[in-house]
């Protein structure tokens, strides 16, 4: 009965411990960490590497190389620690999309220096004889390799984001859209109309994953009808906007994106239609305007992207003059569903 309780608990245990075994690169990357931080720097450099030969994506890799490096360093191994750091350089010199910052290239091509310097005296201490020295009892030199010491350095907390991604656009993002606009003009039915957008503005980069926009917008629908005398004509609705964006990066090449715009309508070409009761208006009505929208992005260069929006609703207030059926037009909206392309730089 002993044996076979033994047998159970082993037979529990083995794939219970094999389940719990980092499978993943970001598995061996967090092993790595978390051997990093409990000073076990040999076990960290193993699970690093580990992780380097499972990464599919090359972006990734020059994480794990400063990683391995940073840990060698840890390990008293500068001889391995300045070859990571150089494999490390070499990596972000191939990196054309994120390339290594100026300062922090300094940075480690110092630390290289210093590690050069290390490691000769590490080979010049194993390759010298040891010193009969009679204060010492006799024995060898008291100074040992691992004396050379760098002083202790982080590792980076995490991968590095990949290169296919959205991109962070530093001086202009704009995007035209175009699709079809269900207007609610009070009693009159309104059928769905054609529309188009053009939204564009400076990008505010927050972290590595929300970027803002700010900038304006322009939206243009036209709104066929017929006068009283039953001759076909055209009224437009162009809408103005101060507009600001979000987009949250939530995979490679996909972003979530929400706007919201507060500016003006102008309502032209209404006199003397079903708009006015068919009463006669001069000029353009114009009235406050309030949109928001939300979309969804595909990044199919760094630089161009598709974007879907699949709701976007505008709201303005109705303006003196506006009737249909005998009644005032208290408010004219707008639910929209547009397609279209983007350009960031």
């Amino acid at each position: 009965m002993k044996r076979m309780t033994t047998i159970l608990s082993a037979l529990l245990l083995v794939p219970t411990l094999a389940f719990a075994q980092p499978t993943t690169p970001d598995d061996w990357y967090k092993e790595g960490e978390n051997q990093y931080n409990l000073g076990n720097f040999e076990k960290a450099i193993d699970a690093f590497k580990k992780g380097f030969e499972l990464e599919p994506s090359e972006s990734k890799k020059a994480a794990y190389l400063f990683n391995i490096a940073q840990s060698y360093r840890q390990a008293k191994n500068c001889k391995d620690a300045q070859f990571f750091y150089k494999r490390y350089l070499a990596f972000k010199d191939a990196d054309t999309k994120k390339p290594l910052a100026p300062d922090k290239r300094k940075e480690i091509e110092d630390r290289i220096s210093e590690l050069e310097e290390c490691a000769r005296q590490q080979d010049a201490l194993t390759k010298k004889p040891p010193d009969v020295n009679p204060d010492n009892g006799g024995g060898g030199d008291p100074k040992r390799v691992g004396d050379v010491t760098p002083p202790p350095v982080d590792i980076v907390k995490g991968p590095e984001e990949p290169v296919e991604t959205l991109g962070t656009p530093k001086v202009l993002s704009m995007r035209l859209v175009g699709g079809g606009a269900k207007l609610s003009t009070g009693a009159l039915d309104v059928p769905i109309q054609a529309t188009v957008g053009l939204i564009g503005g400076y990008p505010l980069s927050i972290n590595e994953k929300l970027l803002l926009e700010l900038g304006g917008a322009f939206t243009f629908t036209p709104v066929p009808f017929e006068d009283a005398m039953g001759e076909n004509k055209s009224a437009s609705l162009i809408a103005l906007m101060a507009n600001l964006g979000a987009t949250y990066t939530v995979a490679p090449k996909i972003g979530l994106r929400g706007d919201l715009g507060v500016g003006l309508l102008m309502f032209g070409g209404v006199s003397e239609s079903p708009f006015t009761d068919f009463a006669e208006t001069t000029g353009t009505l114009s009235m406050p305007h309030v949109r928001i929208a939300v979309s969804a992005d595909y990044a199919i260069t760094n630089n161009v992207l598709a974007t879907l929006t699949p709701f976007a609703f505008s709201f303005s207030p109705g303006k003196d003059g506006l009737r249909a059926e005998g009644e005032d037009i208290s408010s004219i909206t707008s639910i929209e569903f547009m397609v279209g392309i983007g350009y960031r730089r």
